[in-house]
């Protein structure tokens, strides 16, 4: 590990002669020589001497600087700052007083916000600035939830401090103290509830988060939703406890926050010198890591959008390549699936080998603590009836990757796909993208052989980056997976040795498999939608080409119009997600058997068990549970020229699973047999227009396989079905229609196309 000063921040003042205080600025326990400085932020209502005990409690080659916000204790008489941007552009000439020692930020709960966006602030400067940030007690900023505490009478606003635990009953009795705090409170309750983030190109420093696992305000989830917020190294760690977990927990804080700067914050940011982990770290109750750090991910500069989207379409263009005629695709794919073996056996649970039902809770988890479970998730929204909905749910709170690797052959991209099996393929094999890694495979849990081409994708200098973004997975049966979808293009002179296993195809190519049953696989489906296309040719002149490629300023909507529509549907919309033993479940009519977990109204899906073998994965053989739906879903998508333009209408969907309340997914997504019969689902929107279409309305109908490392059989009809003219633009609050390129763009960020909606999006290149 390699130490540095950090260089000031520009304009900064000389840092000789330091105050030991000053208005803004508190140091509690002076280091002479210190190799960083973390600065922290209190929470609503609080005060720097909130971090007195992680002053005194931490490693004495790093000096704590408290922030005192206006308002409060000594600085009482000074006037509230009522906004998170006004608190960061005051804040920050007090910090280039420091920046002589590298800085790390550090924000419980409302400063936790505070310091993340210190945090781009100063890495805007170009300084190297921060050089980690911790985040504590707060929800990532890309979960949005509307926030009115602020708006409560003052009854209201104590029962919701009291609600938080973090406050002394007697001061809560104390009219006189509350009479002195509560306008602090309301001020920065204020100040968060209306903070409105914007997004933007994530930090490139380590981020560590820090939550209590009994938070009323902070699920899980939404804290490990801090992930997208950085390209670098990312650990999680959860305490026992709720929102003021610290006050009970400040050894365990102390020793964590000790050894995440020490590990982190001074490598080394040159691009040569990319050696840090990332991790999602699993949570223990002293809130140690529980996974070993994977290589770093890459932090090349990507490449330009319009320059790629250009290139893609001269790729899309490309029906077929000498490099791999497309008359001989079937014929390689054959080989490779007779080339090797592979068998997939249903078998009872008690065969499963490192598996077994918790015996408390009933979850069906690994012995090793890795991998995934399969546990209970109890889900409560705005329209569902009181009592809400409980069922099982796989639980992999990692980020895996999905990489494409691409290169220039003859002026034209190719990609280089894999055929490769999976157990729970309809037809076993299909083509995917050139990596699929979850943690647990290039973390080496699995103890298998190593992934080939993964070095691409993680290694520095291999290769410019044309897709980078976390997508998210199936949310009613993952609880907030995702995956780094990448596309890395390789020089075109670098000489790759690829094997029987991978071909180089053009877009075009691709296109023409995705006409295709159950040949394309899901990974691969969603990875390709994430490629730029808008603004590639501005003089298209089909409703079509000018959807894909055309300037998104024909649109119906602009992006920031949508951008409102979407925002207030995520901000009013409910869904309240709590993890439940899965034995729990059988109160909503689950049922389980030495077999099978399955619904006893013979909808949904089942859970059950399978033994894998395979001549070609990185380990031979292994058990594992496996999702089995019960029926077939469909995936239909209505589309409209308007304005010359074609457009697609969507939907703002919340599922069980969501990390972010809702996504953008198909008109229609549903399995149309939990819709008939007794006791039948409801008839969503648009259900009986697209069952209803005649034959020459359906622009693309093709079977697609959905996840085959979890899902078992799992095949949904995927339709792409344009409307009559007179068909009403007019539709419910939750759709909206977009052009393809709009929907495209919104693939550079996360959580914004549910996985279905990606799949129709990539075989809408179809249609041109």
């Amino acid at each position: 590990m390699s130490t540095r000063s950090a260089p000031p921040v520009p304009g900064a003042p000389s840092p000789a002669g330091h105050p030991d205080e000053s208005l803004w600025i508190r140091r509690y326990r002076p280091v002479p020589d210190p190799r960083l400085r973390l600065v922290c932020f209190p929470h609503a209502g609080g005060a720097a001497t909130a971090f007195l005990p992680l002053a005194r409690g931490l490693d004495e080659t790093v000096e704590v600087l408290a922030v005192q916000y206006p308002g409060r204790q000594d600085r009482r008489q000074e006037p509230f700052i009522p906004s998170i941007s006004g608190l960061v552009e005051q804040v920050l000439p007090e910090l280039a007083r420091w920046a002589d020692r590298p800085l790390a930020l550090f924000g419980h709960s409302m400063g936790a916000t505070v310091a993340f966006e210190v945090a781009r602030r100063l890495r805007d400067t170009g300084a190297g600035l921060p050089v980690h940030l911790l985040v504590s007690g707060r929800r990532a900023p890309t979960v949005r939830r509307r926030d009115v505490a602020h708006l409560l009478d003052d009854a209201g606003l104590i029962a919701e401090i009291a609600g938080l635990e973090g406050t002394d009953a007697a001061v809560l009795r104390d009219e006189e103290l509350l009479r002195m705090a509560l306008p602090a409170l309301r001020n920065d309750y204020r100040a968060a509830g209306t903070h409105e983030y914007l997004p933007g190109a994530p930090l490139d420093c380590p981020l560590t988060v820090l939550t209590g696992d009994r938070d009323p305000n902070v699920p899980l989830a939404e804290a490990r939703a801090w992930q997208e917020q950085t390209s670098g190294p990312f650990a999680l760690h959860a305490f026992p406890g709720g929102h003021f977990y610290l006050n009970d927990r400040i050894e365990d804080v102390c020793r964590t926050v000790t050894r995440a700067l020490t590990d982190t914050a001074l490598i080394d940011p040159a691009p040569t010198d990319t050696t840090a982990g990332s991790t999602t770290a699993g949570s223990t109750a002293s809130g140690a890591t529980t996974a070993p750090p994977p290589p770093a991910p890459r932090t090349d500069r990507p490449a330009d959008a319009a320059d790629t989207a250009r290139r893609i379409l001269v790729s899309a263009r490309a029906a077929d390549s000498p490099v791999t005629p497309f008359e001989g695709i079937a014929d390689w794919l054959a080989e490779r699936l007779g080339a090797g073996s592979f068998d997939v056996s249903r078998i009872p649970f008690g065969e499963l080998r490192g598996w077994s039902f918790h015996p408390d809770t009933g979850n069906l988890h690994h012995a090793s603590g890795r991998f995934f479970s399969v546990e209970g998730l109890h889900v409560r929204t705005d329209r569902m009836p009181e009592r809400g909905w409980a069922q099982p749910i796989i639980v992999q709170p990692e980020v895996g990757l999905l990489g494409i690797v691409a290169k220039e052959i003859g002026g034209v991209l190719h990609f280089l796909m894999q055929a490769k099996m999976e157990p729970g393929n309809v037809n076993v094999l299909q083509v995917s993208p050139t990596v699929q890694a979850t943690r647990s495979n290039f973390t080496g849990v699995h103890q298998g052989r190593h992934i080939r081409f993964l070095d691409l994708f993680m290694g520095p200098g291999k290769a410019r980056v044309l897709v980078d973004s976390i997508q998210s997975e199936q949310a009613d049966w993952f609880l907030a997976k995702r995956n780094r979808n990448m596309i890395v293009e390789l020089a075109a002179d670098d000489d790759l040795e690829i094997g029987e296993d991978f071909r180089w195809l053009t877009l075009g190519q691709i296109r023409r498999l995705l006409l295709l049953d159950n040949v394309v696989n899901m990974d691969a489906r969603s990875i390709l939608a994430c490629l730029p296309t808008a603004g590639a040719d501005t003089s298209a002149s089909d409703p079509v080409h000018r959807s894909w490629f055309g300037s998104p300023a024909h649109a119906r909507h602009t992006t920031a119009e949508f951008l409102t529509w979407f925002t207030g549907i995520r901000a009013l919309r409910e869904l309240v997600q709590n993890r439940v033993p899965l034995d729990s479940v059988t109160a909503h009519g689950w049922y389980r058997t030495p077999d099978e977990i399955a619904h006893d109204s013979g909808r949904h899906f089942r859970v059950m068990a399978a033994g894998i073998s395979a001549s070609s994965r990185e380990v031979a053989s292994w058990t594992q549970p496996l999702i089995e739906p019960r029926s077939p879903g469909l995936m239909a998508l209505l589309v409209k020229p308007i304005g010359g333009v074609l457009h697609a209408l969507v939907r703002a969907r919340v599922d069980v699973g969501h990390l972010n309340v809702a996504e953008l997914a198909p008109t229609v997504q549903c399995r149309p047999l939990d819709h008939t019969g007794r006791g039948g689902a409801p008839y969503p929107p648009y259900l009986e227009q697209v069952e209803s279409a005649p034959g020459d309305r359906f622009r693309y109908d093709a079977v697609q396989s959905e996840e085959g490392g979890r899902f078992y059989h799992a095949q949904n009809r995927y339709a792409i079905v344009e409307v009559a003219p007179d068909f009403p633009e007019d539709a419910p609050d939750d759709f909206a229609w977009l052009a393809l390129g709009q929907l495209s763009d919104l693939l550079a960020h996360g959580n914004y196309l549910n996985i279905e909606l990606r799949t129709l999006l990539a075989c809408a290149h179809t249609l041109y």
